[in-house]
């Protein structure tokens, strides 16, 4: 349909299904006239560089449109003709969506001192197929609302993403500060590309001192439920030294000593620097190219404690947390035959750098150890407890 601009009394064509008035209503097209027409109108001072042959809006034509629900329109797809007497023209194809909103949120650690610059920045990561992507990495942001403030809409984000109820007059305009003033009366933003597209995102800021474990229980409720329709994010770690030759990185290794006394456990006590704690184990290590988990097993038990054995059963693929490594194992089952010299007269084969304590312990005393080591300040392998559990479990219901 052809009609006029009125407000500029131009030629201006319209797709069918679009009308004067929704146009009229869509305010990202409305702003992008006024603005453009005041760039225009600058062309009169003599300083300007298009003065002697000023360039003016001559026609527009809407070439498509995207609604959102029934009427209210969301996108348009314009060209414009922006020429000056001489014929020269202007490039002026663009995309109306009007202006969008980012929030850098910060998280400081309660614990943090002042001058400490320690932040955790809080990032989406969503379906994006505009950027062909289905998690795309972004801050949270959103699209300003009609009857909306630019900080209302940030704080609408806030509460919509992450959570989180803050004020608006809490949030510092990081755009405002950055952005000189011009006469243009650009608006005060970042515009993403601005040679095709209308869009410029304010962003704002927002910092909030949080206990360090609140962080943390933030971190688990940002990655979204168990819904089958609720798009969610996880936090994962990769083990990258598994062989190509294996489908496991390791194994744990159950020894157990036949003693007069009754069956004991072989452990070791080793610090692990990831958790700052002397950790109570069962023998352990990766395993090499070519191995075959028994072999492994054999291999890590006589370099760590000395003792040679004979593997005699090994169980499924385990995975140790599947929620965020893909570390996996297999725990194989190891006979320690006592008469044979090797296992009276023990000799490690302890790599450089590494320190292991090795000791035995009862199985039937197992369970109430890994408490007095609790108490004692030692961290307990998951293996170790695991193992301590099942012979609870036997005990008490007579297995």
């Amino acid at each position: 349909m052809s009609t006029t601009l009125k407000s500029h009394n131009i030629p201006l064509s319209l797709p069918d299904g679009l009308s004067e008035e929704q146009l009229a209503s869509f305010k990202p097209f409305t702003k992008w006239v006024d603005t453009l027409t005041n760039s225009l109108r600058l062309q009169s001072d003599e300083s300007h560089p298009f003065h002697k042959d000023p360039y003016a809006l001559r026609s527009v034509t809407i070439q498509s449109y995207d609604l959102f629900g029934a009427k209210r329109v969301g996108f348009i797809k314009l060209t414009a003709t922006v020429s000056n007497d001489s014929g020269e023209t202007l490039p002026a194809a663009a995309l109306l969506r009007g202006p969008s909103v980012a929030m850098l949120f910060m998280l400081i650690p309660s614990d943090a001192p002042p001058s400490s610059p320690e932040r955790y920045v809080v990032l989406t990561v969503q379906p994006r197929v505009p950027a062909g992507s289905l998690s795309f990495t972004e801050l949270p942001a959103g699209m300003v609302d009609d009857a909306g403030s630019f900080a209302g809409a940030a704080a609408q984000e806030i509460k919509e993403e992450l959570g989180v109820t803050i004020k608006e007059e809490e949030l510092t305009n990081l755009s405002e500060l950055a952005t000189a003033k011009d006469t243009e009366d650009i608006a005060k933003g970042m515009f993403p590309s601005a040679g095709g597209c209308d869009e410029y995102i304010t962003i704002f800021s927002y910092e909030m001192r949080i206990e360090r474990e609140k962080i943390k229980d933030l971190r688990r409720k940002l990655a979204g439920s168990n819904s089958p329709r609720t798009s969610r994010t996880w936090e994962s770690a990769e083990r990258l030294t598994r062989p190509k030759t294996a489908d496991i990185d390791g194994v744990g290794i159950v020894a157990i000593l036949p003693l007069p006394t009754g069956p004991e456990l072989i452990l070791q006590k080793q610090y692990r620097p990831p958790i700052n704690a002397v950790t109570i184990e069962v023998p352990a290590g990766l395993i090499d190219e070519g191995e075959t988990p028994e072999e492994c097993a054999i291999r890590e038990l006589r370099e760590e404690t000395g003792y040679v054995g004979v593997a005699t059963e090994t169980s499924p693929m385990m995975f140790n947390d599947p929620g965020f490594c893909n570390t996996n194992l297999k725990m194989v089952h190891v006979s320690v035959d006592m008469d044979l010299p090797e296992n009276k007269d023990l000799k490690p084969e302890l790599e450089e750098g590494e320190f292991i304590e090795v000791f035995t312990v009862k199985l039937t005393d197992l369970w109430g150890m890994c408490e007095t080591w609790e108490k004692e300040g030692c961290a307990i392998d998951a293996r170790v407890g695991t193992l301590a559990e099942g012979i609870l479990l036997a005990q008490r219901f007579k297995l």
